[in-house]
């Protein structure tokens, strides 16, 4: 690692063989060094060590070994109140926004605003409108956070960061939730603020956001960097490559779908308090249908309808099982009819973060590694998630190992594998492969593609899509707001 001249500024941050263990070594004599004023870009695999990294310079996770310097002087943050106190600031990719309050009192808990142990309200809410009004998020400061679409939280949560003036910001996937507008938006206040001297660590599995917006690059694998260069020498397929540590096939082809297959799900003239407008469509087996569209076009909320975890105002649900068409009345009734649901923020609606992977895997079919008196029969649990780990490439120390431990990809691909134990015939998946690595999206896309060519039906929504990854051959796309009132996808077939 080289070391500034004399009369040259120090770097802003600067990790000597930083070290990290948990059941395995997860960072590796990592060095790096980021100047003033500059956005690096930090990419990997799942499980890379690029989010263990942030937490160590955040103070959030202590080092094994090495140490780290912030302009030069010795920086050994223990809690995250520290770093902040020293000008870092962190987006985590699991967001850290509490629900129950307000859009400014989640920015007041970073900055404080009271004199005496009083709140200053008024300062609060200006402050709070000021952040808002930056990033672009149509929304008073009074607002709940609970109401907030994924997007617009994660947006709350990079304006909270913002309010703290920090001189170190780091971004863990700051645009997995985000639409192209106001990832554009975010890209263009990070190159403000890089002009004026704040430097930004940028993690992200968006390869082309990546080169687009950052500096300088960085490759972790096995929890070693393995290439530092700028990001104008650099292309996709060198980061992929040095990503994966070999040449890799990332052409997932063209596969051509044969006959038309019977209807599996039919929705009818559904509507909800988020959908005030019928919605009727069909899902057949052996099918990828896609839901695209905006956020706030109502992606979500049609699947929450679906499933029953919104209160229908109208319409209906059928789904085809052995016995016939049968409407949907519950999540519990869903779920026994064989519908899967993959949530779009897995962290609030999906895992159990303090359980191991085995029971996030079963917890929906128990019954199947249960003996007749409903004891979970080990050997059978052991031998059911195991495999479906290996299938999917989950990677991790064990069945036993706390999904709290597990990098985002590894913890979206165990969603899946929770429906794929329960042998669902029907897949609603709300963004499936958010803040995942391009080799992990495209094992995802393979399994989709297995699976409905096995006749499981597939409705998934997407944002937008991945860019230099194939998608899964879906027969139609729709999008919500084109869906015609009372009938079934007009223009908004493809």
């Amino acid at each position: 690692m080289t070391r500034p001249e004399p009369g040259q500024a120090p770097p802003r941050i600067a990790a000597r063989r930083i070290g990290k263990s948990f059941a395995t070594p997860v960072l590796r004599d990592v060095d790096l060094e980021i100047p003033a004023g500059c956005i690096h870009g930090l990419v990997g695999e799942n499980g890379a060590g690029k989010s263990t990294l942030a937490k160590i310079i955040v103070g959030l996770e202590r080092a094994d070994t090495g140490s780290l310097a912030l302009d030069g002087r010795p920086y050994r943050p223990i809690t995250a109140a520290e770093s902040r106190n020293a000008g870092v600031a962190l987006c985590a990719q699991e967001l850290s926004l509490v629900d129950d309050l307000s859009i400014a009192e989640n920015i007041l808990l970073y900055t404080s605003t009271s004199a005496f142990k009083r709140i200053r309200r008024r300062s609060a809410h200006e402050k709070a409108a000021r952040a808002l009004v930056a990033i672009g998020l149509d929304a008073g400061p009074e607002v709940r956070v609970s109401r907030l679409s994924l997007a617009e939280k994660q947006l709350v949560e990079i304006a909270r960061a913002l309010a703290t003036n920090p001189r170190l910001l780091v971004l863990d996937e700051p645009t997995s939730a985000l639409t192209a507008p106001q990832s554009d938006r975010l890209h263009a206040i990070l190159r403000a603020e890089a002009r004026r001297g704040v430097t930004v660590i940028y993690i992200s599995h968006r390869l082309r956001d990546v080169l687009t917006i950052c500096d300088r690059v960085s490759v972790l694998r096995d929890g070693q960097v393995r290439l530092t260069e700028s990001a104008g020498a650099l292309r996709e397929e060198t980061l992929i490559r040095e990503m994966a540590g070999a040449d890799a096939d990332f052409d997932a082809g063209r596969r051509s779908i044969e006959g038309t297959r019977p209807v599996h799900l039919r929705v009818g003239k559904l509507r909800s308090a988020a959908l005030p407008h019928p919605i009727s469509f069909d899902c057949r087996r052996g099918e990828i249908l896609g839901l695209a569209g905006l956020a706030g076009s109502g992606r979500t909320e049609l699947l929450n309808a679906i499933l029953c975890l919104d209160r229908r105002t109208g319409g209906s649900v059928t789904i085809r099982t052995a016995s016939g068409a049968t409407e949907i009345r519950n999540p519990r009734h869903a779920i026994r009819c064989g519908i899967g649901y993959v949530a779009e923020d897995r962290a609030r609606d999906g895992i159990f973060r303090d359980r191991d992977l085995a029971f996030n895997v079963t917890i929906a079919g128990l019954g199947r590694v249960a003996d007749r008196t409903g004891r979970v029969v080990r050997a059978r649990e052991t031998a059911a998630v195991s495999k479906l780990t290996a299938d999917l490439g989950v990677t991790s120390t064990g069945i036993d190992q706390s999904i709290r431990e597990l990098s985002g990809g590894n913890q979206q691909r165990l969603m899946l594998a929770r429906w794929l134990h329960c042998k669902s015939r029907l897949l609603l998946l709300d963004e499936p492969t958010r803040g995942v690595d391009v080799a992990a999206k495209l094992a995802i896309h393979e399994e989709l593609v297995r699976l409905r060519d096995s006749g499981v039906a597939v409705v998934a929504v997407s944002l937008r899509p991945d860019p230099g990854v194939v998608e899964p051959e879906a027969r139609r796309r729709v999008s919500p707001r084109h869906v015609a009132p009372g009938g079934h996808p007009g223009g908004g077939v493809q």
